[in-house]
């Protein structure tokens, strides 16, 4: 099978929404002591993403994309992860998959390989479109196609809820859910800081939904 040449669109690639991966870092410094002891690997990684930002900040980094990618600093691997991830004789303390899942085939299998991939605790990070935006409610009101969340190479829409219901049912115990912003965030005007705030109060009706998931260790049987 080829790669998916859908994805093609994404050969010269730069995050145009910082806000999602600012919040992500955020949580990230938070959740760990040092991050010069922590190990990310990044799906669908680009410039502007957080692997180049921690990377900076003293993360070991590594990332995978379709498209080839050279980011100073990071190991990086092309692959299609439709076929599934590479081999690595490592584990990870955090997997970061910013806008990906949509682009995946199969995104429960997606998720069950990172399952694996993390180490005990560890942490995996997704952020996808979301459905439910209070935006795209008003544009289907209206019979309209809604923002975003549907594009030729997009082949799952997802809301709050079935977010959650992917994760958990994967062995991950969700510790934190929210949204990048509401209506509109700081990149268009500086007075999206308040929709960036509401974003977290309202992640069900945010642009883009962010996971905070901690990997369950299984007792023994």
């Amino acid at each position: 099978m080829n790669m998916d040449e859908r994805q093609n669109f994404f050969t010269t690639y730069k995050v145009p929404d910082p806000v999602r991966i600012e919040k992500a870092a955020r949580f990230v410094r938070g959740y760990f002591r040092s991050l010069s002891e922590i190990s990310i690997l990044e799906c669908g990684i680009c410039s502007g993403g957080l692997a180049d930002m921690l990377n900076k900040e003293g993360a070991d980094c590594y990332g995978i994309d379709i498209n080839p990618r050279d980011i100073p600093g990071i190991k990086i691997y092309q692959a299609d992860l439709n076929r599934g991830f590479p081999a690595f004789n490592r584990s990870f303390d955090i997997i970061f998959a910013g806008e990906i899942m949509e682009h995946l085939f199969d995104d429960r299998k997606f998720i069950r390989s990172c399952n694996k991939l993390l180490k005990p605790g560890g942490l995996l990070i997704v952020t996808v479109p979301n459905l439910g935006f209070i935006v795209n409610r008003l544009l289907i009101l209206f019979g309209k196609m809604p923002m975003f969340s549907y594009a030729p190479f997009h082949y799952h829409i997802y809301t709050k809820r079935t977010l959650q219901g992917l994760l958990g049912g994967e062995g991950f115990r969700i510790l934190k859910l929210s949204s990048s912003h509401l209506l509109f965030s700081t990149r268009r005007n500086k007075s999206g800081r308040i929709f960036e705030v509401l974003g977290d109060l309202f992640p069900s009706l945010g642009a883009h939904l962010i996971a905070y998931a901690q990997k369950v260790e299984q007792g023994p049987a």
